[in-house]
C-alpha cells in the first residue's frame, strides 16, 4: 500500500502522527548525507531543510537545532546496533576457515569503505572529542560495538581459534581502540607518514600475533 493510500484509511490524528514521523525521516536522512558529505560544520540547517525538501519552519519543529540532528542520528546507529543479534551462525560465517584471513579482510574492507567515500563515523569520532554529550552518546555505540567483538572471540575461544588465555572483554576494549585511534590519525588528522597503507597492515598483524599467536602455535 502506498503512503498515500495507508494515510487515506488512518484516523486524522494517526494520519498527522504518520506524516510526523516521515518528515523526521526525510530531515534525519537528508542530514546524514550531509554531514557525510560536508562534514558537521559545512552544513546548517538551511542546507537540511533544502535537502530534505520541506521549510525550515518545519524542520525547527522536529529539531530545535542542528546539534539534535546529530544526537538523533547517532541514537539511531545505537539501536540499530543493538537491535542486530549475532548468534553462532554469525561468528561461524565471519571466522570462516581461517581467523587471520576474517581479521585481515574485515579491516582491509573497512579501510576501503572510509578512504572511498565520506563517513559519518568519522564525523561523530571528531566531534566526540570536543563535545561532551555527543562523546556520551557515541560511548554508547562503542560499549555495544565491545560487547559484539568481545562475544565474538569468546566463541572463537571456545573453537580453539584464539589463545585461550585471553580475556575477551579487555581484548575487544584494546582493538577496537586502537582502530579507533588509527582512524582518527589516518583520516581526521591526515597523517601521511608512515604510509597509511602500511599503517594498516601492520594494525592487522598486530591483532593477529595478540589474539591468534599462541592457538597458531599450539595447531603447528
Amino acid at each position: 500500500m502506498s503512503d498515500a493510500a495507508t494515510s487515506a484509511v488512518l484516523p486524522v490524528g494517526r494520519r498527522g502522527q504518520a506524516r510526523g514521523r516521515a518528515t523526521r525521516e526525510k530531515v534525519l536522512a537528508a542530514a546524514e548525507e550531509l554531514f557525510r558529505s560536508r562534514g558537521y560544520d559545512g552544513t546548517s540547517i538551511s542546507d537540511v531543510a533544502r535537502r530534505a525538501g520541506v521549510a525550515v519552519g518545519t524542520l525547527y519543529h522536529h529539531f530545535p537545532e542542528k546539534r539534535v540532528l546529530l544526537l538523533e542520528l547517532i541514537d539511531g546507529i545505537g539501536d540499530r546496533v543493538a537491535a542486530q543479534r549475532r548468534g553462532e551462525l554469525d561468528f561461524e560465517a565471519f571466522l570462516g576457515d581461517d581467523p587471520r584471513c576474517a581479521i585481515d579482510s574485515w579491516l582491509k574492507r573497512a579501510y576501503r569503505r572510509l578512504r572511498s567515500r565520506p563517513s559519518l563515523y568519522l564525523v561523530i569520532l571528531d566531534l566526540a572529542a570536543r563535545d561532551p554529550e555527543v562523546g556520551r552518546r557515541y560511548r554508547r555505540v562503542e560499549q555495544l560495538g565491545i560487547q559484539r567483538l568481545s562475544d565474538l572471540i569468546s566463541f572463537a575461544q571456545q573453537r580453539g581459534l584464539v589463545r585461550p588465555g585471553l580475556d575477551p572483554a579487555a581484548a575487544a576494549f584494546l582493538i577496537h581502540h586502537s582502530i579507533d585511534m588509527a582512524a582518527m590519525q589516518l583520516f581526521l588528522r591526515g597523517a601521511s607518514e608512515p604510509d597509511p597503507e602500511r599503517v594498516m597492515s601492520e594494525l592487522t598483524e598486530m591483532i593477529c600475533r595478540y589474539v591468534l599467536q599462541e592457538a597458531l602455535e599450539e595447531k603447528q
